[in-house]
């Protein structure tokens, strides 16, 4: 073996050594990327392609670039090993090959001893240390990105390598370009096949980067530097002035280290870009200024140990992402399935250590969910509930990102990190449908029956809910099969006999009209225990002709109250049983929302009702719809009543629907949630 092979296989041992020393010290990953990237992967093995470990109760797809995941899977396939074991042991093995693509280029370019040189001294700069500890994307990007510059003169593998860096990890592809345009900007004669290397770089990554486009919630870049005093401790002293005096007009070499110094400048995890420049500059001035080769080899590793160092102290104070580990322990084994708010850094430690999902999560998040972490921290508790948040997390990062943790909550556990605890309400979701004709007494015609209520029955049924559907007795004649079949899967409740303001009838006329539609609704479906007066025209005397007709439920919109409750005795006319339950409605979205008068989506008037409820550790949501509202409709003079007709009730009803599908909510229909009253009234101060 000959001295340049035993010097390079000396370099990659010592790196690999290295990245053994902090490795060995812990069973977990020492990086927080390692979580988020091993979970990713690992559902990548599993088939599965969307995130829903690190981003809310509601998910999202997977945007990040896929080829790392894509490797990652198969070694976890291939291997049958837990992926936090690869977390921790593949990046030692991926930066030696890091460190030997770099010696090969550099070689190819300038010299095998510049090459050797520069190699040895990247484990001398404490940013590039970083890469053998990362499970991330970051190394083996920029093996791409050498591996397309060695192949300078084939554009076409050229290109490939660099769509292969697009789709492997973002700010290496920008590090790649920058390189490339930084090159065709100082030397003319490489502009030719830099120019074709850009284009089939695109090319390669277009199906991707579409992909990326169209899923992507939003893309900001997160900018920021801290002066010089990080910028020396990532890439030394001494490196950084060995680099100074090694600088020379040299195209390839200037590319590299204005594309690092830019990229540093913008973002400080950016430093690993730099170190290569200052390593390959570095080794310019010792070729250079140390030409007897004996002199050369005596001072060089003297310049080298004195240089390694910063790194190995760098390197023994390492300690993992997941040094709040023990925190996430705790959440794991006390704790519920349920979402926890926390910044980026922990957000997929506690996703894999805890298994419960962090709101904010990492990578390319919702600006707007950004926005509502600062917002929640600062006191903003109407974002418990929209979020279903369980636990608010406050350690070492959160502590940096937001200053303090300002909600009212019980602090339940204090480690190297703390948990806030919500008491979680108990919320119980009533859908009603009132099953009439078209906005009556108006219309007359039966367009939502016809077509509205297949729509709402569908939602219903993708959704697995049950709903109360409030008949008139006159649509029960005209589609009495079509009410029977209701009565199948959901609860039929009366809705009068006619469409009138049965506050205005007398109270023989009153006792006539539900009698009559009693009758029918039982006839059709059987029992029938729950009433909603036609336009919530409920009184006194209705209430006590429902209780002595066998109805035990009242659900019509209170001016007085939000909030169940039994109507007190001295307000009856009839002294009999007083096992009976007002259910005011909370919100019928649509009728009384229209876009025009109450311009905020479904979800907002939900939370409005939970802010209403407050002071009741129980919430209760009674929600009401007409067929006619999820159908185009025409009323001349009545058009702040069909405005919100049709798509928009349809589409606010669907949100409404995959956001409660996501939160800890029970639907109960009428009768359901009047069985079950006794024990939320003892759970729930009025």
């Amino acid at each position: 073996m000959n001295l340049e092979k035993t010097a390079i296989i000396f370099v990659l041992v010592c790196g690999f050594l290295l990245c053994c020393i902090p490795i060995t010290l812990y069973e977990i990953p020492l990086s927080w990327g390692g979580f988020y990237h091993t979970r990713i992967a690992q559902n990548f093995a599993a088939g599965q392609y969307y995130d829903s470990g690190s981003f809310g109760p509601e998910g999202r797809i997977q945007v990040y670039p896929p080829v790392f995941h894509g490797v990652s899977a198969f070694l976890i396939k291939v291997t049958s090993a837990d992926g936090l074991f690869l977390a921790r042991w593949v990046p030692p093995f991926v930066f030696c090959v890091l460190i030997f693509v770099w010696y090969y280029l550099i070689s190819q370019v300038y010299s095998k001893n510049v090459a050797l040189l520069s190699s040895l001294l990247l484990l001398a700069v404490p940013a590039f240390v970083d890469l053998g500890f990362l499970f991330s994307p970051h190394s083996l990007a920029l093996i791409f990105v050498f591996l397309a510059f060695l192949f300078l003169d084939k554009p076409v593998l050229s290109g490939v390598l660099g769509g292969m860096v697009i789709m492997t990890q973002f700010s290496a592809a920008l590090f790649y370009f920058l390189v490339l345009a930084l090159w065709f900007i100082f030397d003319s004669t490489k502009r030719k096949p830099i120019s074709k290397i850009a284009v089939t770089s695109l090319v390669v990554a277009l199906p991707y980067l579409g992909y990326f486009a169209y899923y992507s919630p939003s893309f900001e870049v997160i900018l920021g530097n801290l002066g010089l005093q990080y910028f020396f401790m990532k890439t030394t002293f001494v490196v950084t002035a060995l680099a100074v005096l090694g600088l020379r007009k040299d195209f390839f070499a200037a590319s590299l280290g204005g594309a690092g110094f830019i990229l540093s400048f913008l973002q400080p995890t950016n430093f690993c870009f730099l170190a290569f420049p200052l390593a390959l500059f570095s080794a310019f001035f010792i070729c250079d200024f140390f030409s007897h080769k004996k002199l050369a080899v005596v001072v060089f590793v003297l310049i080298f140990w004195l240089c390694l160092i910063p790194s190995q102290e760098y390197v023994s104070k390492l300690q993992p992402a997941a040094s709040e580990y023990e925190s996430f322990v705790w959440l794991k084994d006390n704790s519920v399935h349920s979402i926890i708010a926390s910044g980026w850094y922990q957000a997929p430690v506690i996703a894999s250590v805890s298994g419960r999902v962090p709101v904010l999560g990492f990578g390319f998040p919702e600006q707007k969910r950004v926005e509502d972490m600062v917002a929640l921290y600062s006191g903003d508790k109407r974002l418990l509930d929209f979020y279903d948040i369980s636990y608010v997390y406050f350690g070492i990062h959160e502590q940096y990102d937001y200053g303090s943790v300002s909600p009212e909550l019980d602090r339940v556990y204090s480690g190297k990190g703390a948990f806030y605890k919500r008491e979680p309400p108990l919320i119980y979701v009533l859908l009603t449908v009132d099953t009439e004709p078209d906005l009556p007494p108006v219309l007359s015609s039966y367009k939502g029956m016809e077509e509205g209520l297949p729509i709402i029955l569908n939602l219903l049924d993708q959704h697995n809910v049950c709903a109360t559907f409030f008949v008139l007795g006159e649509t029960a004649e005209v589609y009495p099969d079509t009410i029977a079949e209701l009565a199948l899967n959901h609860e039929v409740g009366c809705h009068s006999l006619y469409h009138e303001d049965m506050r205005t009838l007398s109270y023989q006329e009153k006792t006539e009209r539900v009698e009559k539609a009693t009758a029918i609704l039982r006839k059709v479906t059987g029992d029938v225990t729950s009433f909603r007066a036609p336009g919530h025209s409920c009184d006194t005397e209705l209430l006590s002709i429902l209780s002595q007709n066998g109805y035990s439920v009242e659900a019509s919109a209170c001016k007085q109250f939000f909030y169940p409750y039994r109507p007190s005795e001295e307000n009856w006319l009839d002294k009999g049983t007083m096992d009976f339950l007002r259910v005011p409605i909370s919100h019928t979205p649509s009728y009384f929302y229209a876009p025009l008068i109450y311009p905020r989506s479904w979800i907002e008037c939900y939370l409005d009702v939970l802010e209403i409820q407050n002071d009741h550790r129980v919430k209760i949501i009674v929600i009401g719809l007409h067929p006619w509202e999820f159908v185009e409709l025409e009323a001349p003079g009545y058009e702040s009543y069909t405005k919100a007709c049709g798509e928009y009730t349809q589409t606010e009803f669907e949100q409404l629907l995959e956001f409660l599908h996501k939160r800890r909510v029970t639907f109960l229909t009428m009768r359901q949630f009047y069985h079950m009253w006794e024990v939320v009234e003892e759970w729930s101060p009025i």
